[in-house]
């Protein structure tokens, strides 16, 4: 009779696995409003995920289509000439091109943010050399 129940438990899962995956496809992949309509729990919809390899490369599946959808998107505002699309484009998909933001971490004229200091070692009280000392010697056994 055990048999017979996990049989029956078994095939629920199934079933279960198969409403939440159309779901999914209905919700164009947003998972907590398929666990919703499909009356399962998040929790359950990420054990499945983790735990059983098909279920995981079916949502996963659905995930690229998703994908695939807002690229489509993204490549029409694109020939409809939306400057913003052109240049999100430009960014992520270009960069070996130059396309490409970057921050200069210099000063003007490219002097350092920070100005040099000197500092006189004679200056040092016996207590600031020793504790330099010891940053150095730290320093050296982490490298080794």
């Amino acid at each position: 009779m055990a048999n017979n129940n996990d049989k029956t438990i078994q095939e629920r899962v199934l079933t279960d696995k198969e409403r939440i995956l159309e779901e999914l496809n209905k919700t164009s992949g947003i998972v907590s409003s398929a666990c919703k309509a499909a009356g399962i729990s998040r929790m359950t919809f990420y054990r499945w995920y983790n735990e059983d390899p098909d279920f995981k490369e079916k949502v996963d599946d659905v995930k690229e289509l998703q994908k695939d959808f807002c690229e489509a998107l993204i490549l029409k505002k694109m020939k409809d000439g939306d400057t913003t699309m052109l240049i999100f484009y430009a960014k992520t998909q270009m960069k070996d091109r130059g396309y490409t933001e970057r921050r200069e971490l210099v000063g003007k004229d490219g002097e350092s943010l920070v100005p040099k200091q000197k500092i006189d070692l004679d200056q040092l009280t016996e207590e600031q050399r020793e504790v330099l000392l010891s940053i150095g010697l730290d320093l050296i056994n982490k490298k080794e």
